[in-house]
């Protein structure tokens, strides 16, 4: 038989229910009071020389903390202030590491378990706008102040950061750090190098594998360089014994870098170049035996003295065997595309990146066409016309040559040409029926006495038809102007101003001018076109007088 409740039943069960919920609505706040005043009663700075001690031991170097705090919102964890790792003296007496707040969160089930296991360490920047801050040092030994910790590290017996359920091993935490500044020394000298404003990230995905990623902007200490683009780098690093044994694959971009602040972050000064370089980079293999690929893309270069009718885009890809424990390339080529079906190649057996000028290397050209290198002159002068096009190739090796003592670093080596001639508008300057066809050959160098003043030193020669002597033509090329070109034959006018057309149409026109000679027989003429260094009128002179009359015979009696 059933019961049907009375109405008075159900207004007594009403009131019951209503201070049950207050009741557990009481035990809330007093849940959150107690989560907010108890980590200020709650006293764990007895534990901080404890704490520093089990950091020491798991990274083997000293570890100095000045205070440790707990809290529990909005994670149970606790605060470092003032964490310094120092540095083994073999590598010098600045920290490894120093940071001024650092917060390890831990993982609330492993409370219930009696064990205590840390899920995230955040490297913050503090109230003052300041981040963490790593020294990575390779000393004059060839060693690297991290590697003993990265070893360590992977002799650890730790389970994948994002593994749900707790097992016998710890699981590694994550570890990240924002607004960081990482400092590199080699030997006893401090790189003015730095990555600044870095966002770094550490975990373990797999058991054996860490994976890593870094947002950063490169900065130079000496200098105030600014938009120097962003630096990315994100891959994975595996475990070893050793450090040259640790499997790596790794990308690596600079994008949004501008050109001039570029130079003055690689070399100190700005060194005159506008531009935007995009670069990218893969390692893959092992840190001691790594494959390097790189690519870089520059659009809009062009000098900073004036802006040309066409700045270039220029691209290089290269490829090498690269030892980042050693710091030391080998089997390095670098292809430059020309538009022609070869590109120049730029090689070396083997770079120490600590001493790159030091590297025996060499630049290849194979039917490089005249035009390319056309495009590049209109870079560093005006008085090239936009119009000007040069028909042929350029075939040759350069050699790099590193100065010592007073002898000026350069590149040197010889060169042939087989050149057809110099147009514009699609009109040909010189006079002749058909395009003329020169092979030359000789020899060219590019040094630098100062940052400021690059300098091209060049001569060649050919033979034509009819001249008694080769053609020579030479000249210096230095910073934004021609300083003079050089042209000396034993030929007949009409030749020399052929010549200096299919050369240069303004030094064939200057020719006619400066000769002046209605000759048809081979005269000796030295003929140099100076130009001064701002952009006026260039002019030409002979410096050998010819005599274009022939001697009078002899009357001889019979």
């Amino acid at each position: 038989m059933t019961t049907t409740p009375s109405p008075v039943d159900e207004n007594s069960a009403a009131p019951h229910h209503t201070r049950r919920r207050l009741i557990l609505v009481a035990i809330l706040i007093l849940v959150l009071l107690a989560l907010a005043l108890t980590p200020p009663l709650l006293s764990v700075e007895r534990f901080r020389h404890r704490i520093a001690a089990s950091m020491s031991q798991s990274i083997g170097r000293p570890v100095h903390v000045d205070k440790v705090s707990f809290h529990l919102l909005p994670m149970p964890g606790i605060t470092l202030e003032n964490l310094v790792v120092s540095e083994d003296p073999a590598f010098g007496n600045e920290p490894v590491i120093r940071a001024n707040e650092v917060e390890a969160t831990l993982r609330i089930s492993s409370l219930w378990r009696h064990q205590i296991e840390i899920s995230t360490i955040r490297f913050k920047v503090d109230e003052n706008g300041s981040g963490a801050s790593l020294n990575i040092v390779r000393n004059a030994q060839g060693r690297w102040n991290l590697q003993d910790i990265f070893t360590q590290a992977a002799h650890a017996n730790t389970a994948p950061t994002d593994q749900r359920k707790a097992g016998p091993a710890p699981r590694f935490p994550y570890i990240e750090a924002t607004g960081a500044r990482v400092n590199l020394k080699l030997g006893n000298e401090k790189m003015p190098f730095s990555l600044t404003d870095a966002d770094f990230a550490l975990w373990l995905p797999e058991p054996q594998q860490w994976h890593i990623r870094l947002l950063a902007h490169p900065a130079r200490t000496d200098t105030n360089a600014t938009d120097t683009g962003e630096v990315r780098l994100e891959g994975t690093l595996g475990r070893a014994s050793t450090l040259a044994a640790v499997p790596l694959n790794l990308t690596l971009s600079w994008a949004h870098a501008q050109m001039g602040e570029t130079t003055r972050l690689l070399t100190g000064d700005d060194q005159g170049w506008r531009g935007t370089l995009e670069a990218g980079a893969t390692l893959i293999g092992q840190v001691g035996a790594a494959r390097l690929t790189t690519n870089l893309h520059v659009t809009e270069l062009r000098r900073a003295d004036f802006v040309p009718a066409n700045p270039l885009d220029v691209s290089t890809h290269c490829t090498a065997a690269a030892n980042i424990a050693l710091l030391t390339l080998t089997e390095a080529t670098c292809a430059i595309p020309t538009g022609a079906a070869q590109p120049i190649v730029v090689s070396a057996p083997a770079v120490d990146l600590q001493q790159p000028r030091k590297a025996a290397a060499t630049i290849a050209l194979n039917q490089m066409p005249l035009n390319w290198a056309l495009a590049w002159a209109r870079l560093f002068t005006q008085r090239v016309p936009p119009d000007t096009e040069a028909t042929g190739t350029l075939d040759g090796q350069l050699v790099w040559t590193d100065g010592v003592g007073s002898v000026t670093s350069a590149w040197e080596g010889q060169l042939h040409s087989t050149f057809v001639s110099a147009t514009a508008n699609g009109h040909e300057y010189h006079q002749t029926a058909k395009p003329l066809i020169s092979d030359w050959a000789g020899s060219i160098s590019f040094f630098a006495p100062s940052p400021q003043q690059p300098t091209i030193h060049f001569q060649f020669s050919t033979s034509q038809p009819g001249a008694k002597q080769p053609f020579v033509f030479g000249g210096n090329f230095v910073s934004d102007h021609l300083g003079s070109l050089l042209l000396s034959a034993t030929a007949t006018p009409a030749q020399i101003a052929t010549i200096g057309n299919a050369i240069w149409p303004p030094l064939g026109t200057q020719a006619i001018d400066t000769l002046k000679i209605p000759s048809t027989e081979p005269i000796p003429v030295d003929l140099k076109c100076s130009f001064p260094p701002a952009e006026g009128q260039h002019y030409c002179e002979s410096t050998r007088t010819p005599n274009p009359e022939k001697p009078t015979k002899p009357h001889h009696k019979r």
